[in-house]
């Protein structure tokens, strides 16, 4: 018999550290690695933005974790998720996502 979802309680929201450990088990050298910025709000940590270590002057990777939901800075997921992103020379050129966040079992489940 499967619990109606309201009867679950509380989501519970993924700390900064989860995150952090999502994002340092996806890289090689989790020491290059740099938070750039974070967001918070009421329930706790919504975005964070990190950068792995330059790869030549024009090449960067970004790491981008959103939760789920509508905030005040506009920006809002359907799900609670971290993204790889690639830049060069400023512009992204590429990604794609390498971990989503399940409410149901409260783990990741990482992809690519």
């Amino acid at each position: 018999m499967t619990k109606n979802p309201q009867e679950q309680g509380p989501e519970r929201i993924p700390t900064r550290e989860e995150v952090l450990s999502v994002i340092s088990a996806h890289v090689e050298n989790a020491e290059r690695v740099s938070v750039i910025r974070e967001l918070f709000d009421e329930q706790g940590l919504y975005f964070l933005e990190a950068r792995l270590g330059a790869e030549s002057e024009h090449d960067e990777t970004r790491y981008e974790y959103m939760r789920k939901g509508v905030y005040p800075d506009g920006n809002a997921s359907s799900e609670t998720v971290v993204h790889v992103v690639f830049y060069r020379d400023g512009e992204a050129v590429g990604g794609h996502n390498i971990a989503e966040y399940r409410d149901e079992t409260g783990q990741w489940e990482t992809g690519a």
